[in-house]
């Protein structure tokens, strides 16, 4: 079978959803989303919305590996969404709406997480520009074959064309990946008991900061 990347279209949400489900079964993913009806209908809306701005303008990107092989549908084996950040300082005050999360879900966990890591990301990276992998997923029938490198390397390749460190906040099944790429680790945090992020930077290049 042979992979490619691929633009994320509004019509994969459905299965960009189930491969997150797939994905991600630790501690933290498990009190985030839920495994219901209503956890996956949020997530196929959360991608379709995604994937339309990743059309529509130059802020997000999200991308897909698609498999191929002769007398077999296409077949998509992960995705990686990708965000960019123009550097403007952010208004503390400023209020965000207010995530509806799906019934199942941690709510408080949910919004204190996320915060968590938007601080994470400011305090790592500051306010210069700067490109943000947001998610990486594959498809475990899909394992070991390269494809979550695959994913990375679209991401990191285009953040060294516009000249852009990178920052990253890893599970642990992601962190080793991410540091054979010259991600180095500035912060590591529980978030539930038995489940830690790492704040992760990679400045342009793999070169070495400051």
């Amino acid at each position: 079978m042979d992979f490619s990347i691929e633009p994320v279209l509004p019509s994969d949400a459905p299965r960009i959803a189930e491969i997150y489900f797939s994905a991600f079964n630790n501690p933290l993913s498990m009190r985030l989303m839920p495994r219901n009806e209503e956890g996956y209908a949020f997530q196929v809306a959360n991608y379709k919305k995604s994937a339309e701005e990743a059309q529509s303008g130059p802020e997000k990107d999200m991308v897909k590996v698609v498999g191929t092989a002769p007398g077999q549908d296409p077949v998509i084996a992960g995705f990686a969404q990708w965000k960019f950040y123009d550097g403007t300082p952010i208004d503390e005050g400023e209020k965000k709406e207010k995530t509806q999360w799906p019934s199942g879900s941690d709510a408080e966990l949910c919004d204190s997480f996320f915060a968590r890591v938007e601080r994470e990301r400011r305090t790592a990276i500051g306010e210069q520009p700067h490109y943000c992998l947001q998610l990486l997923a594959v498809d475990p029938a899909f394992s070991r074959r390269g494809l979550g490198e695959k994913l990375l390397k679209w991401g990191l390749d285009r953040a060294d064309e516009k000249g852009l460190v990178t920052f990253i906040s890893a599970s642990p099944a992601g962190r080793g990946l991410y540091e054979k790429h010259d991600c180095k680790a500035v912060h590591n945090y529980e978030v539930v008991p038995g489940y830690s992020e790492t704040s992760m930077v990679r400045p342009v290049a793999g070169l070495s900061r400051g």
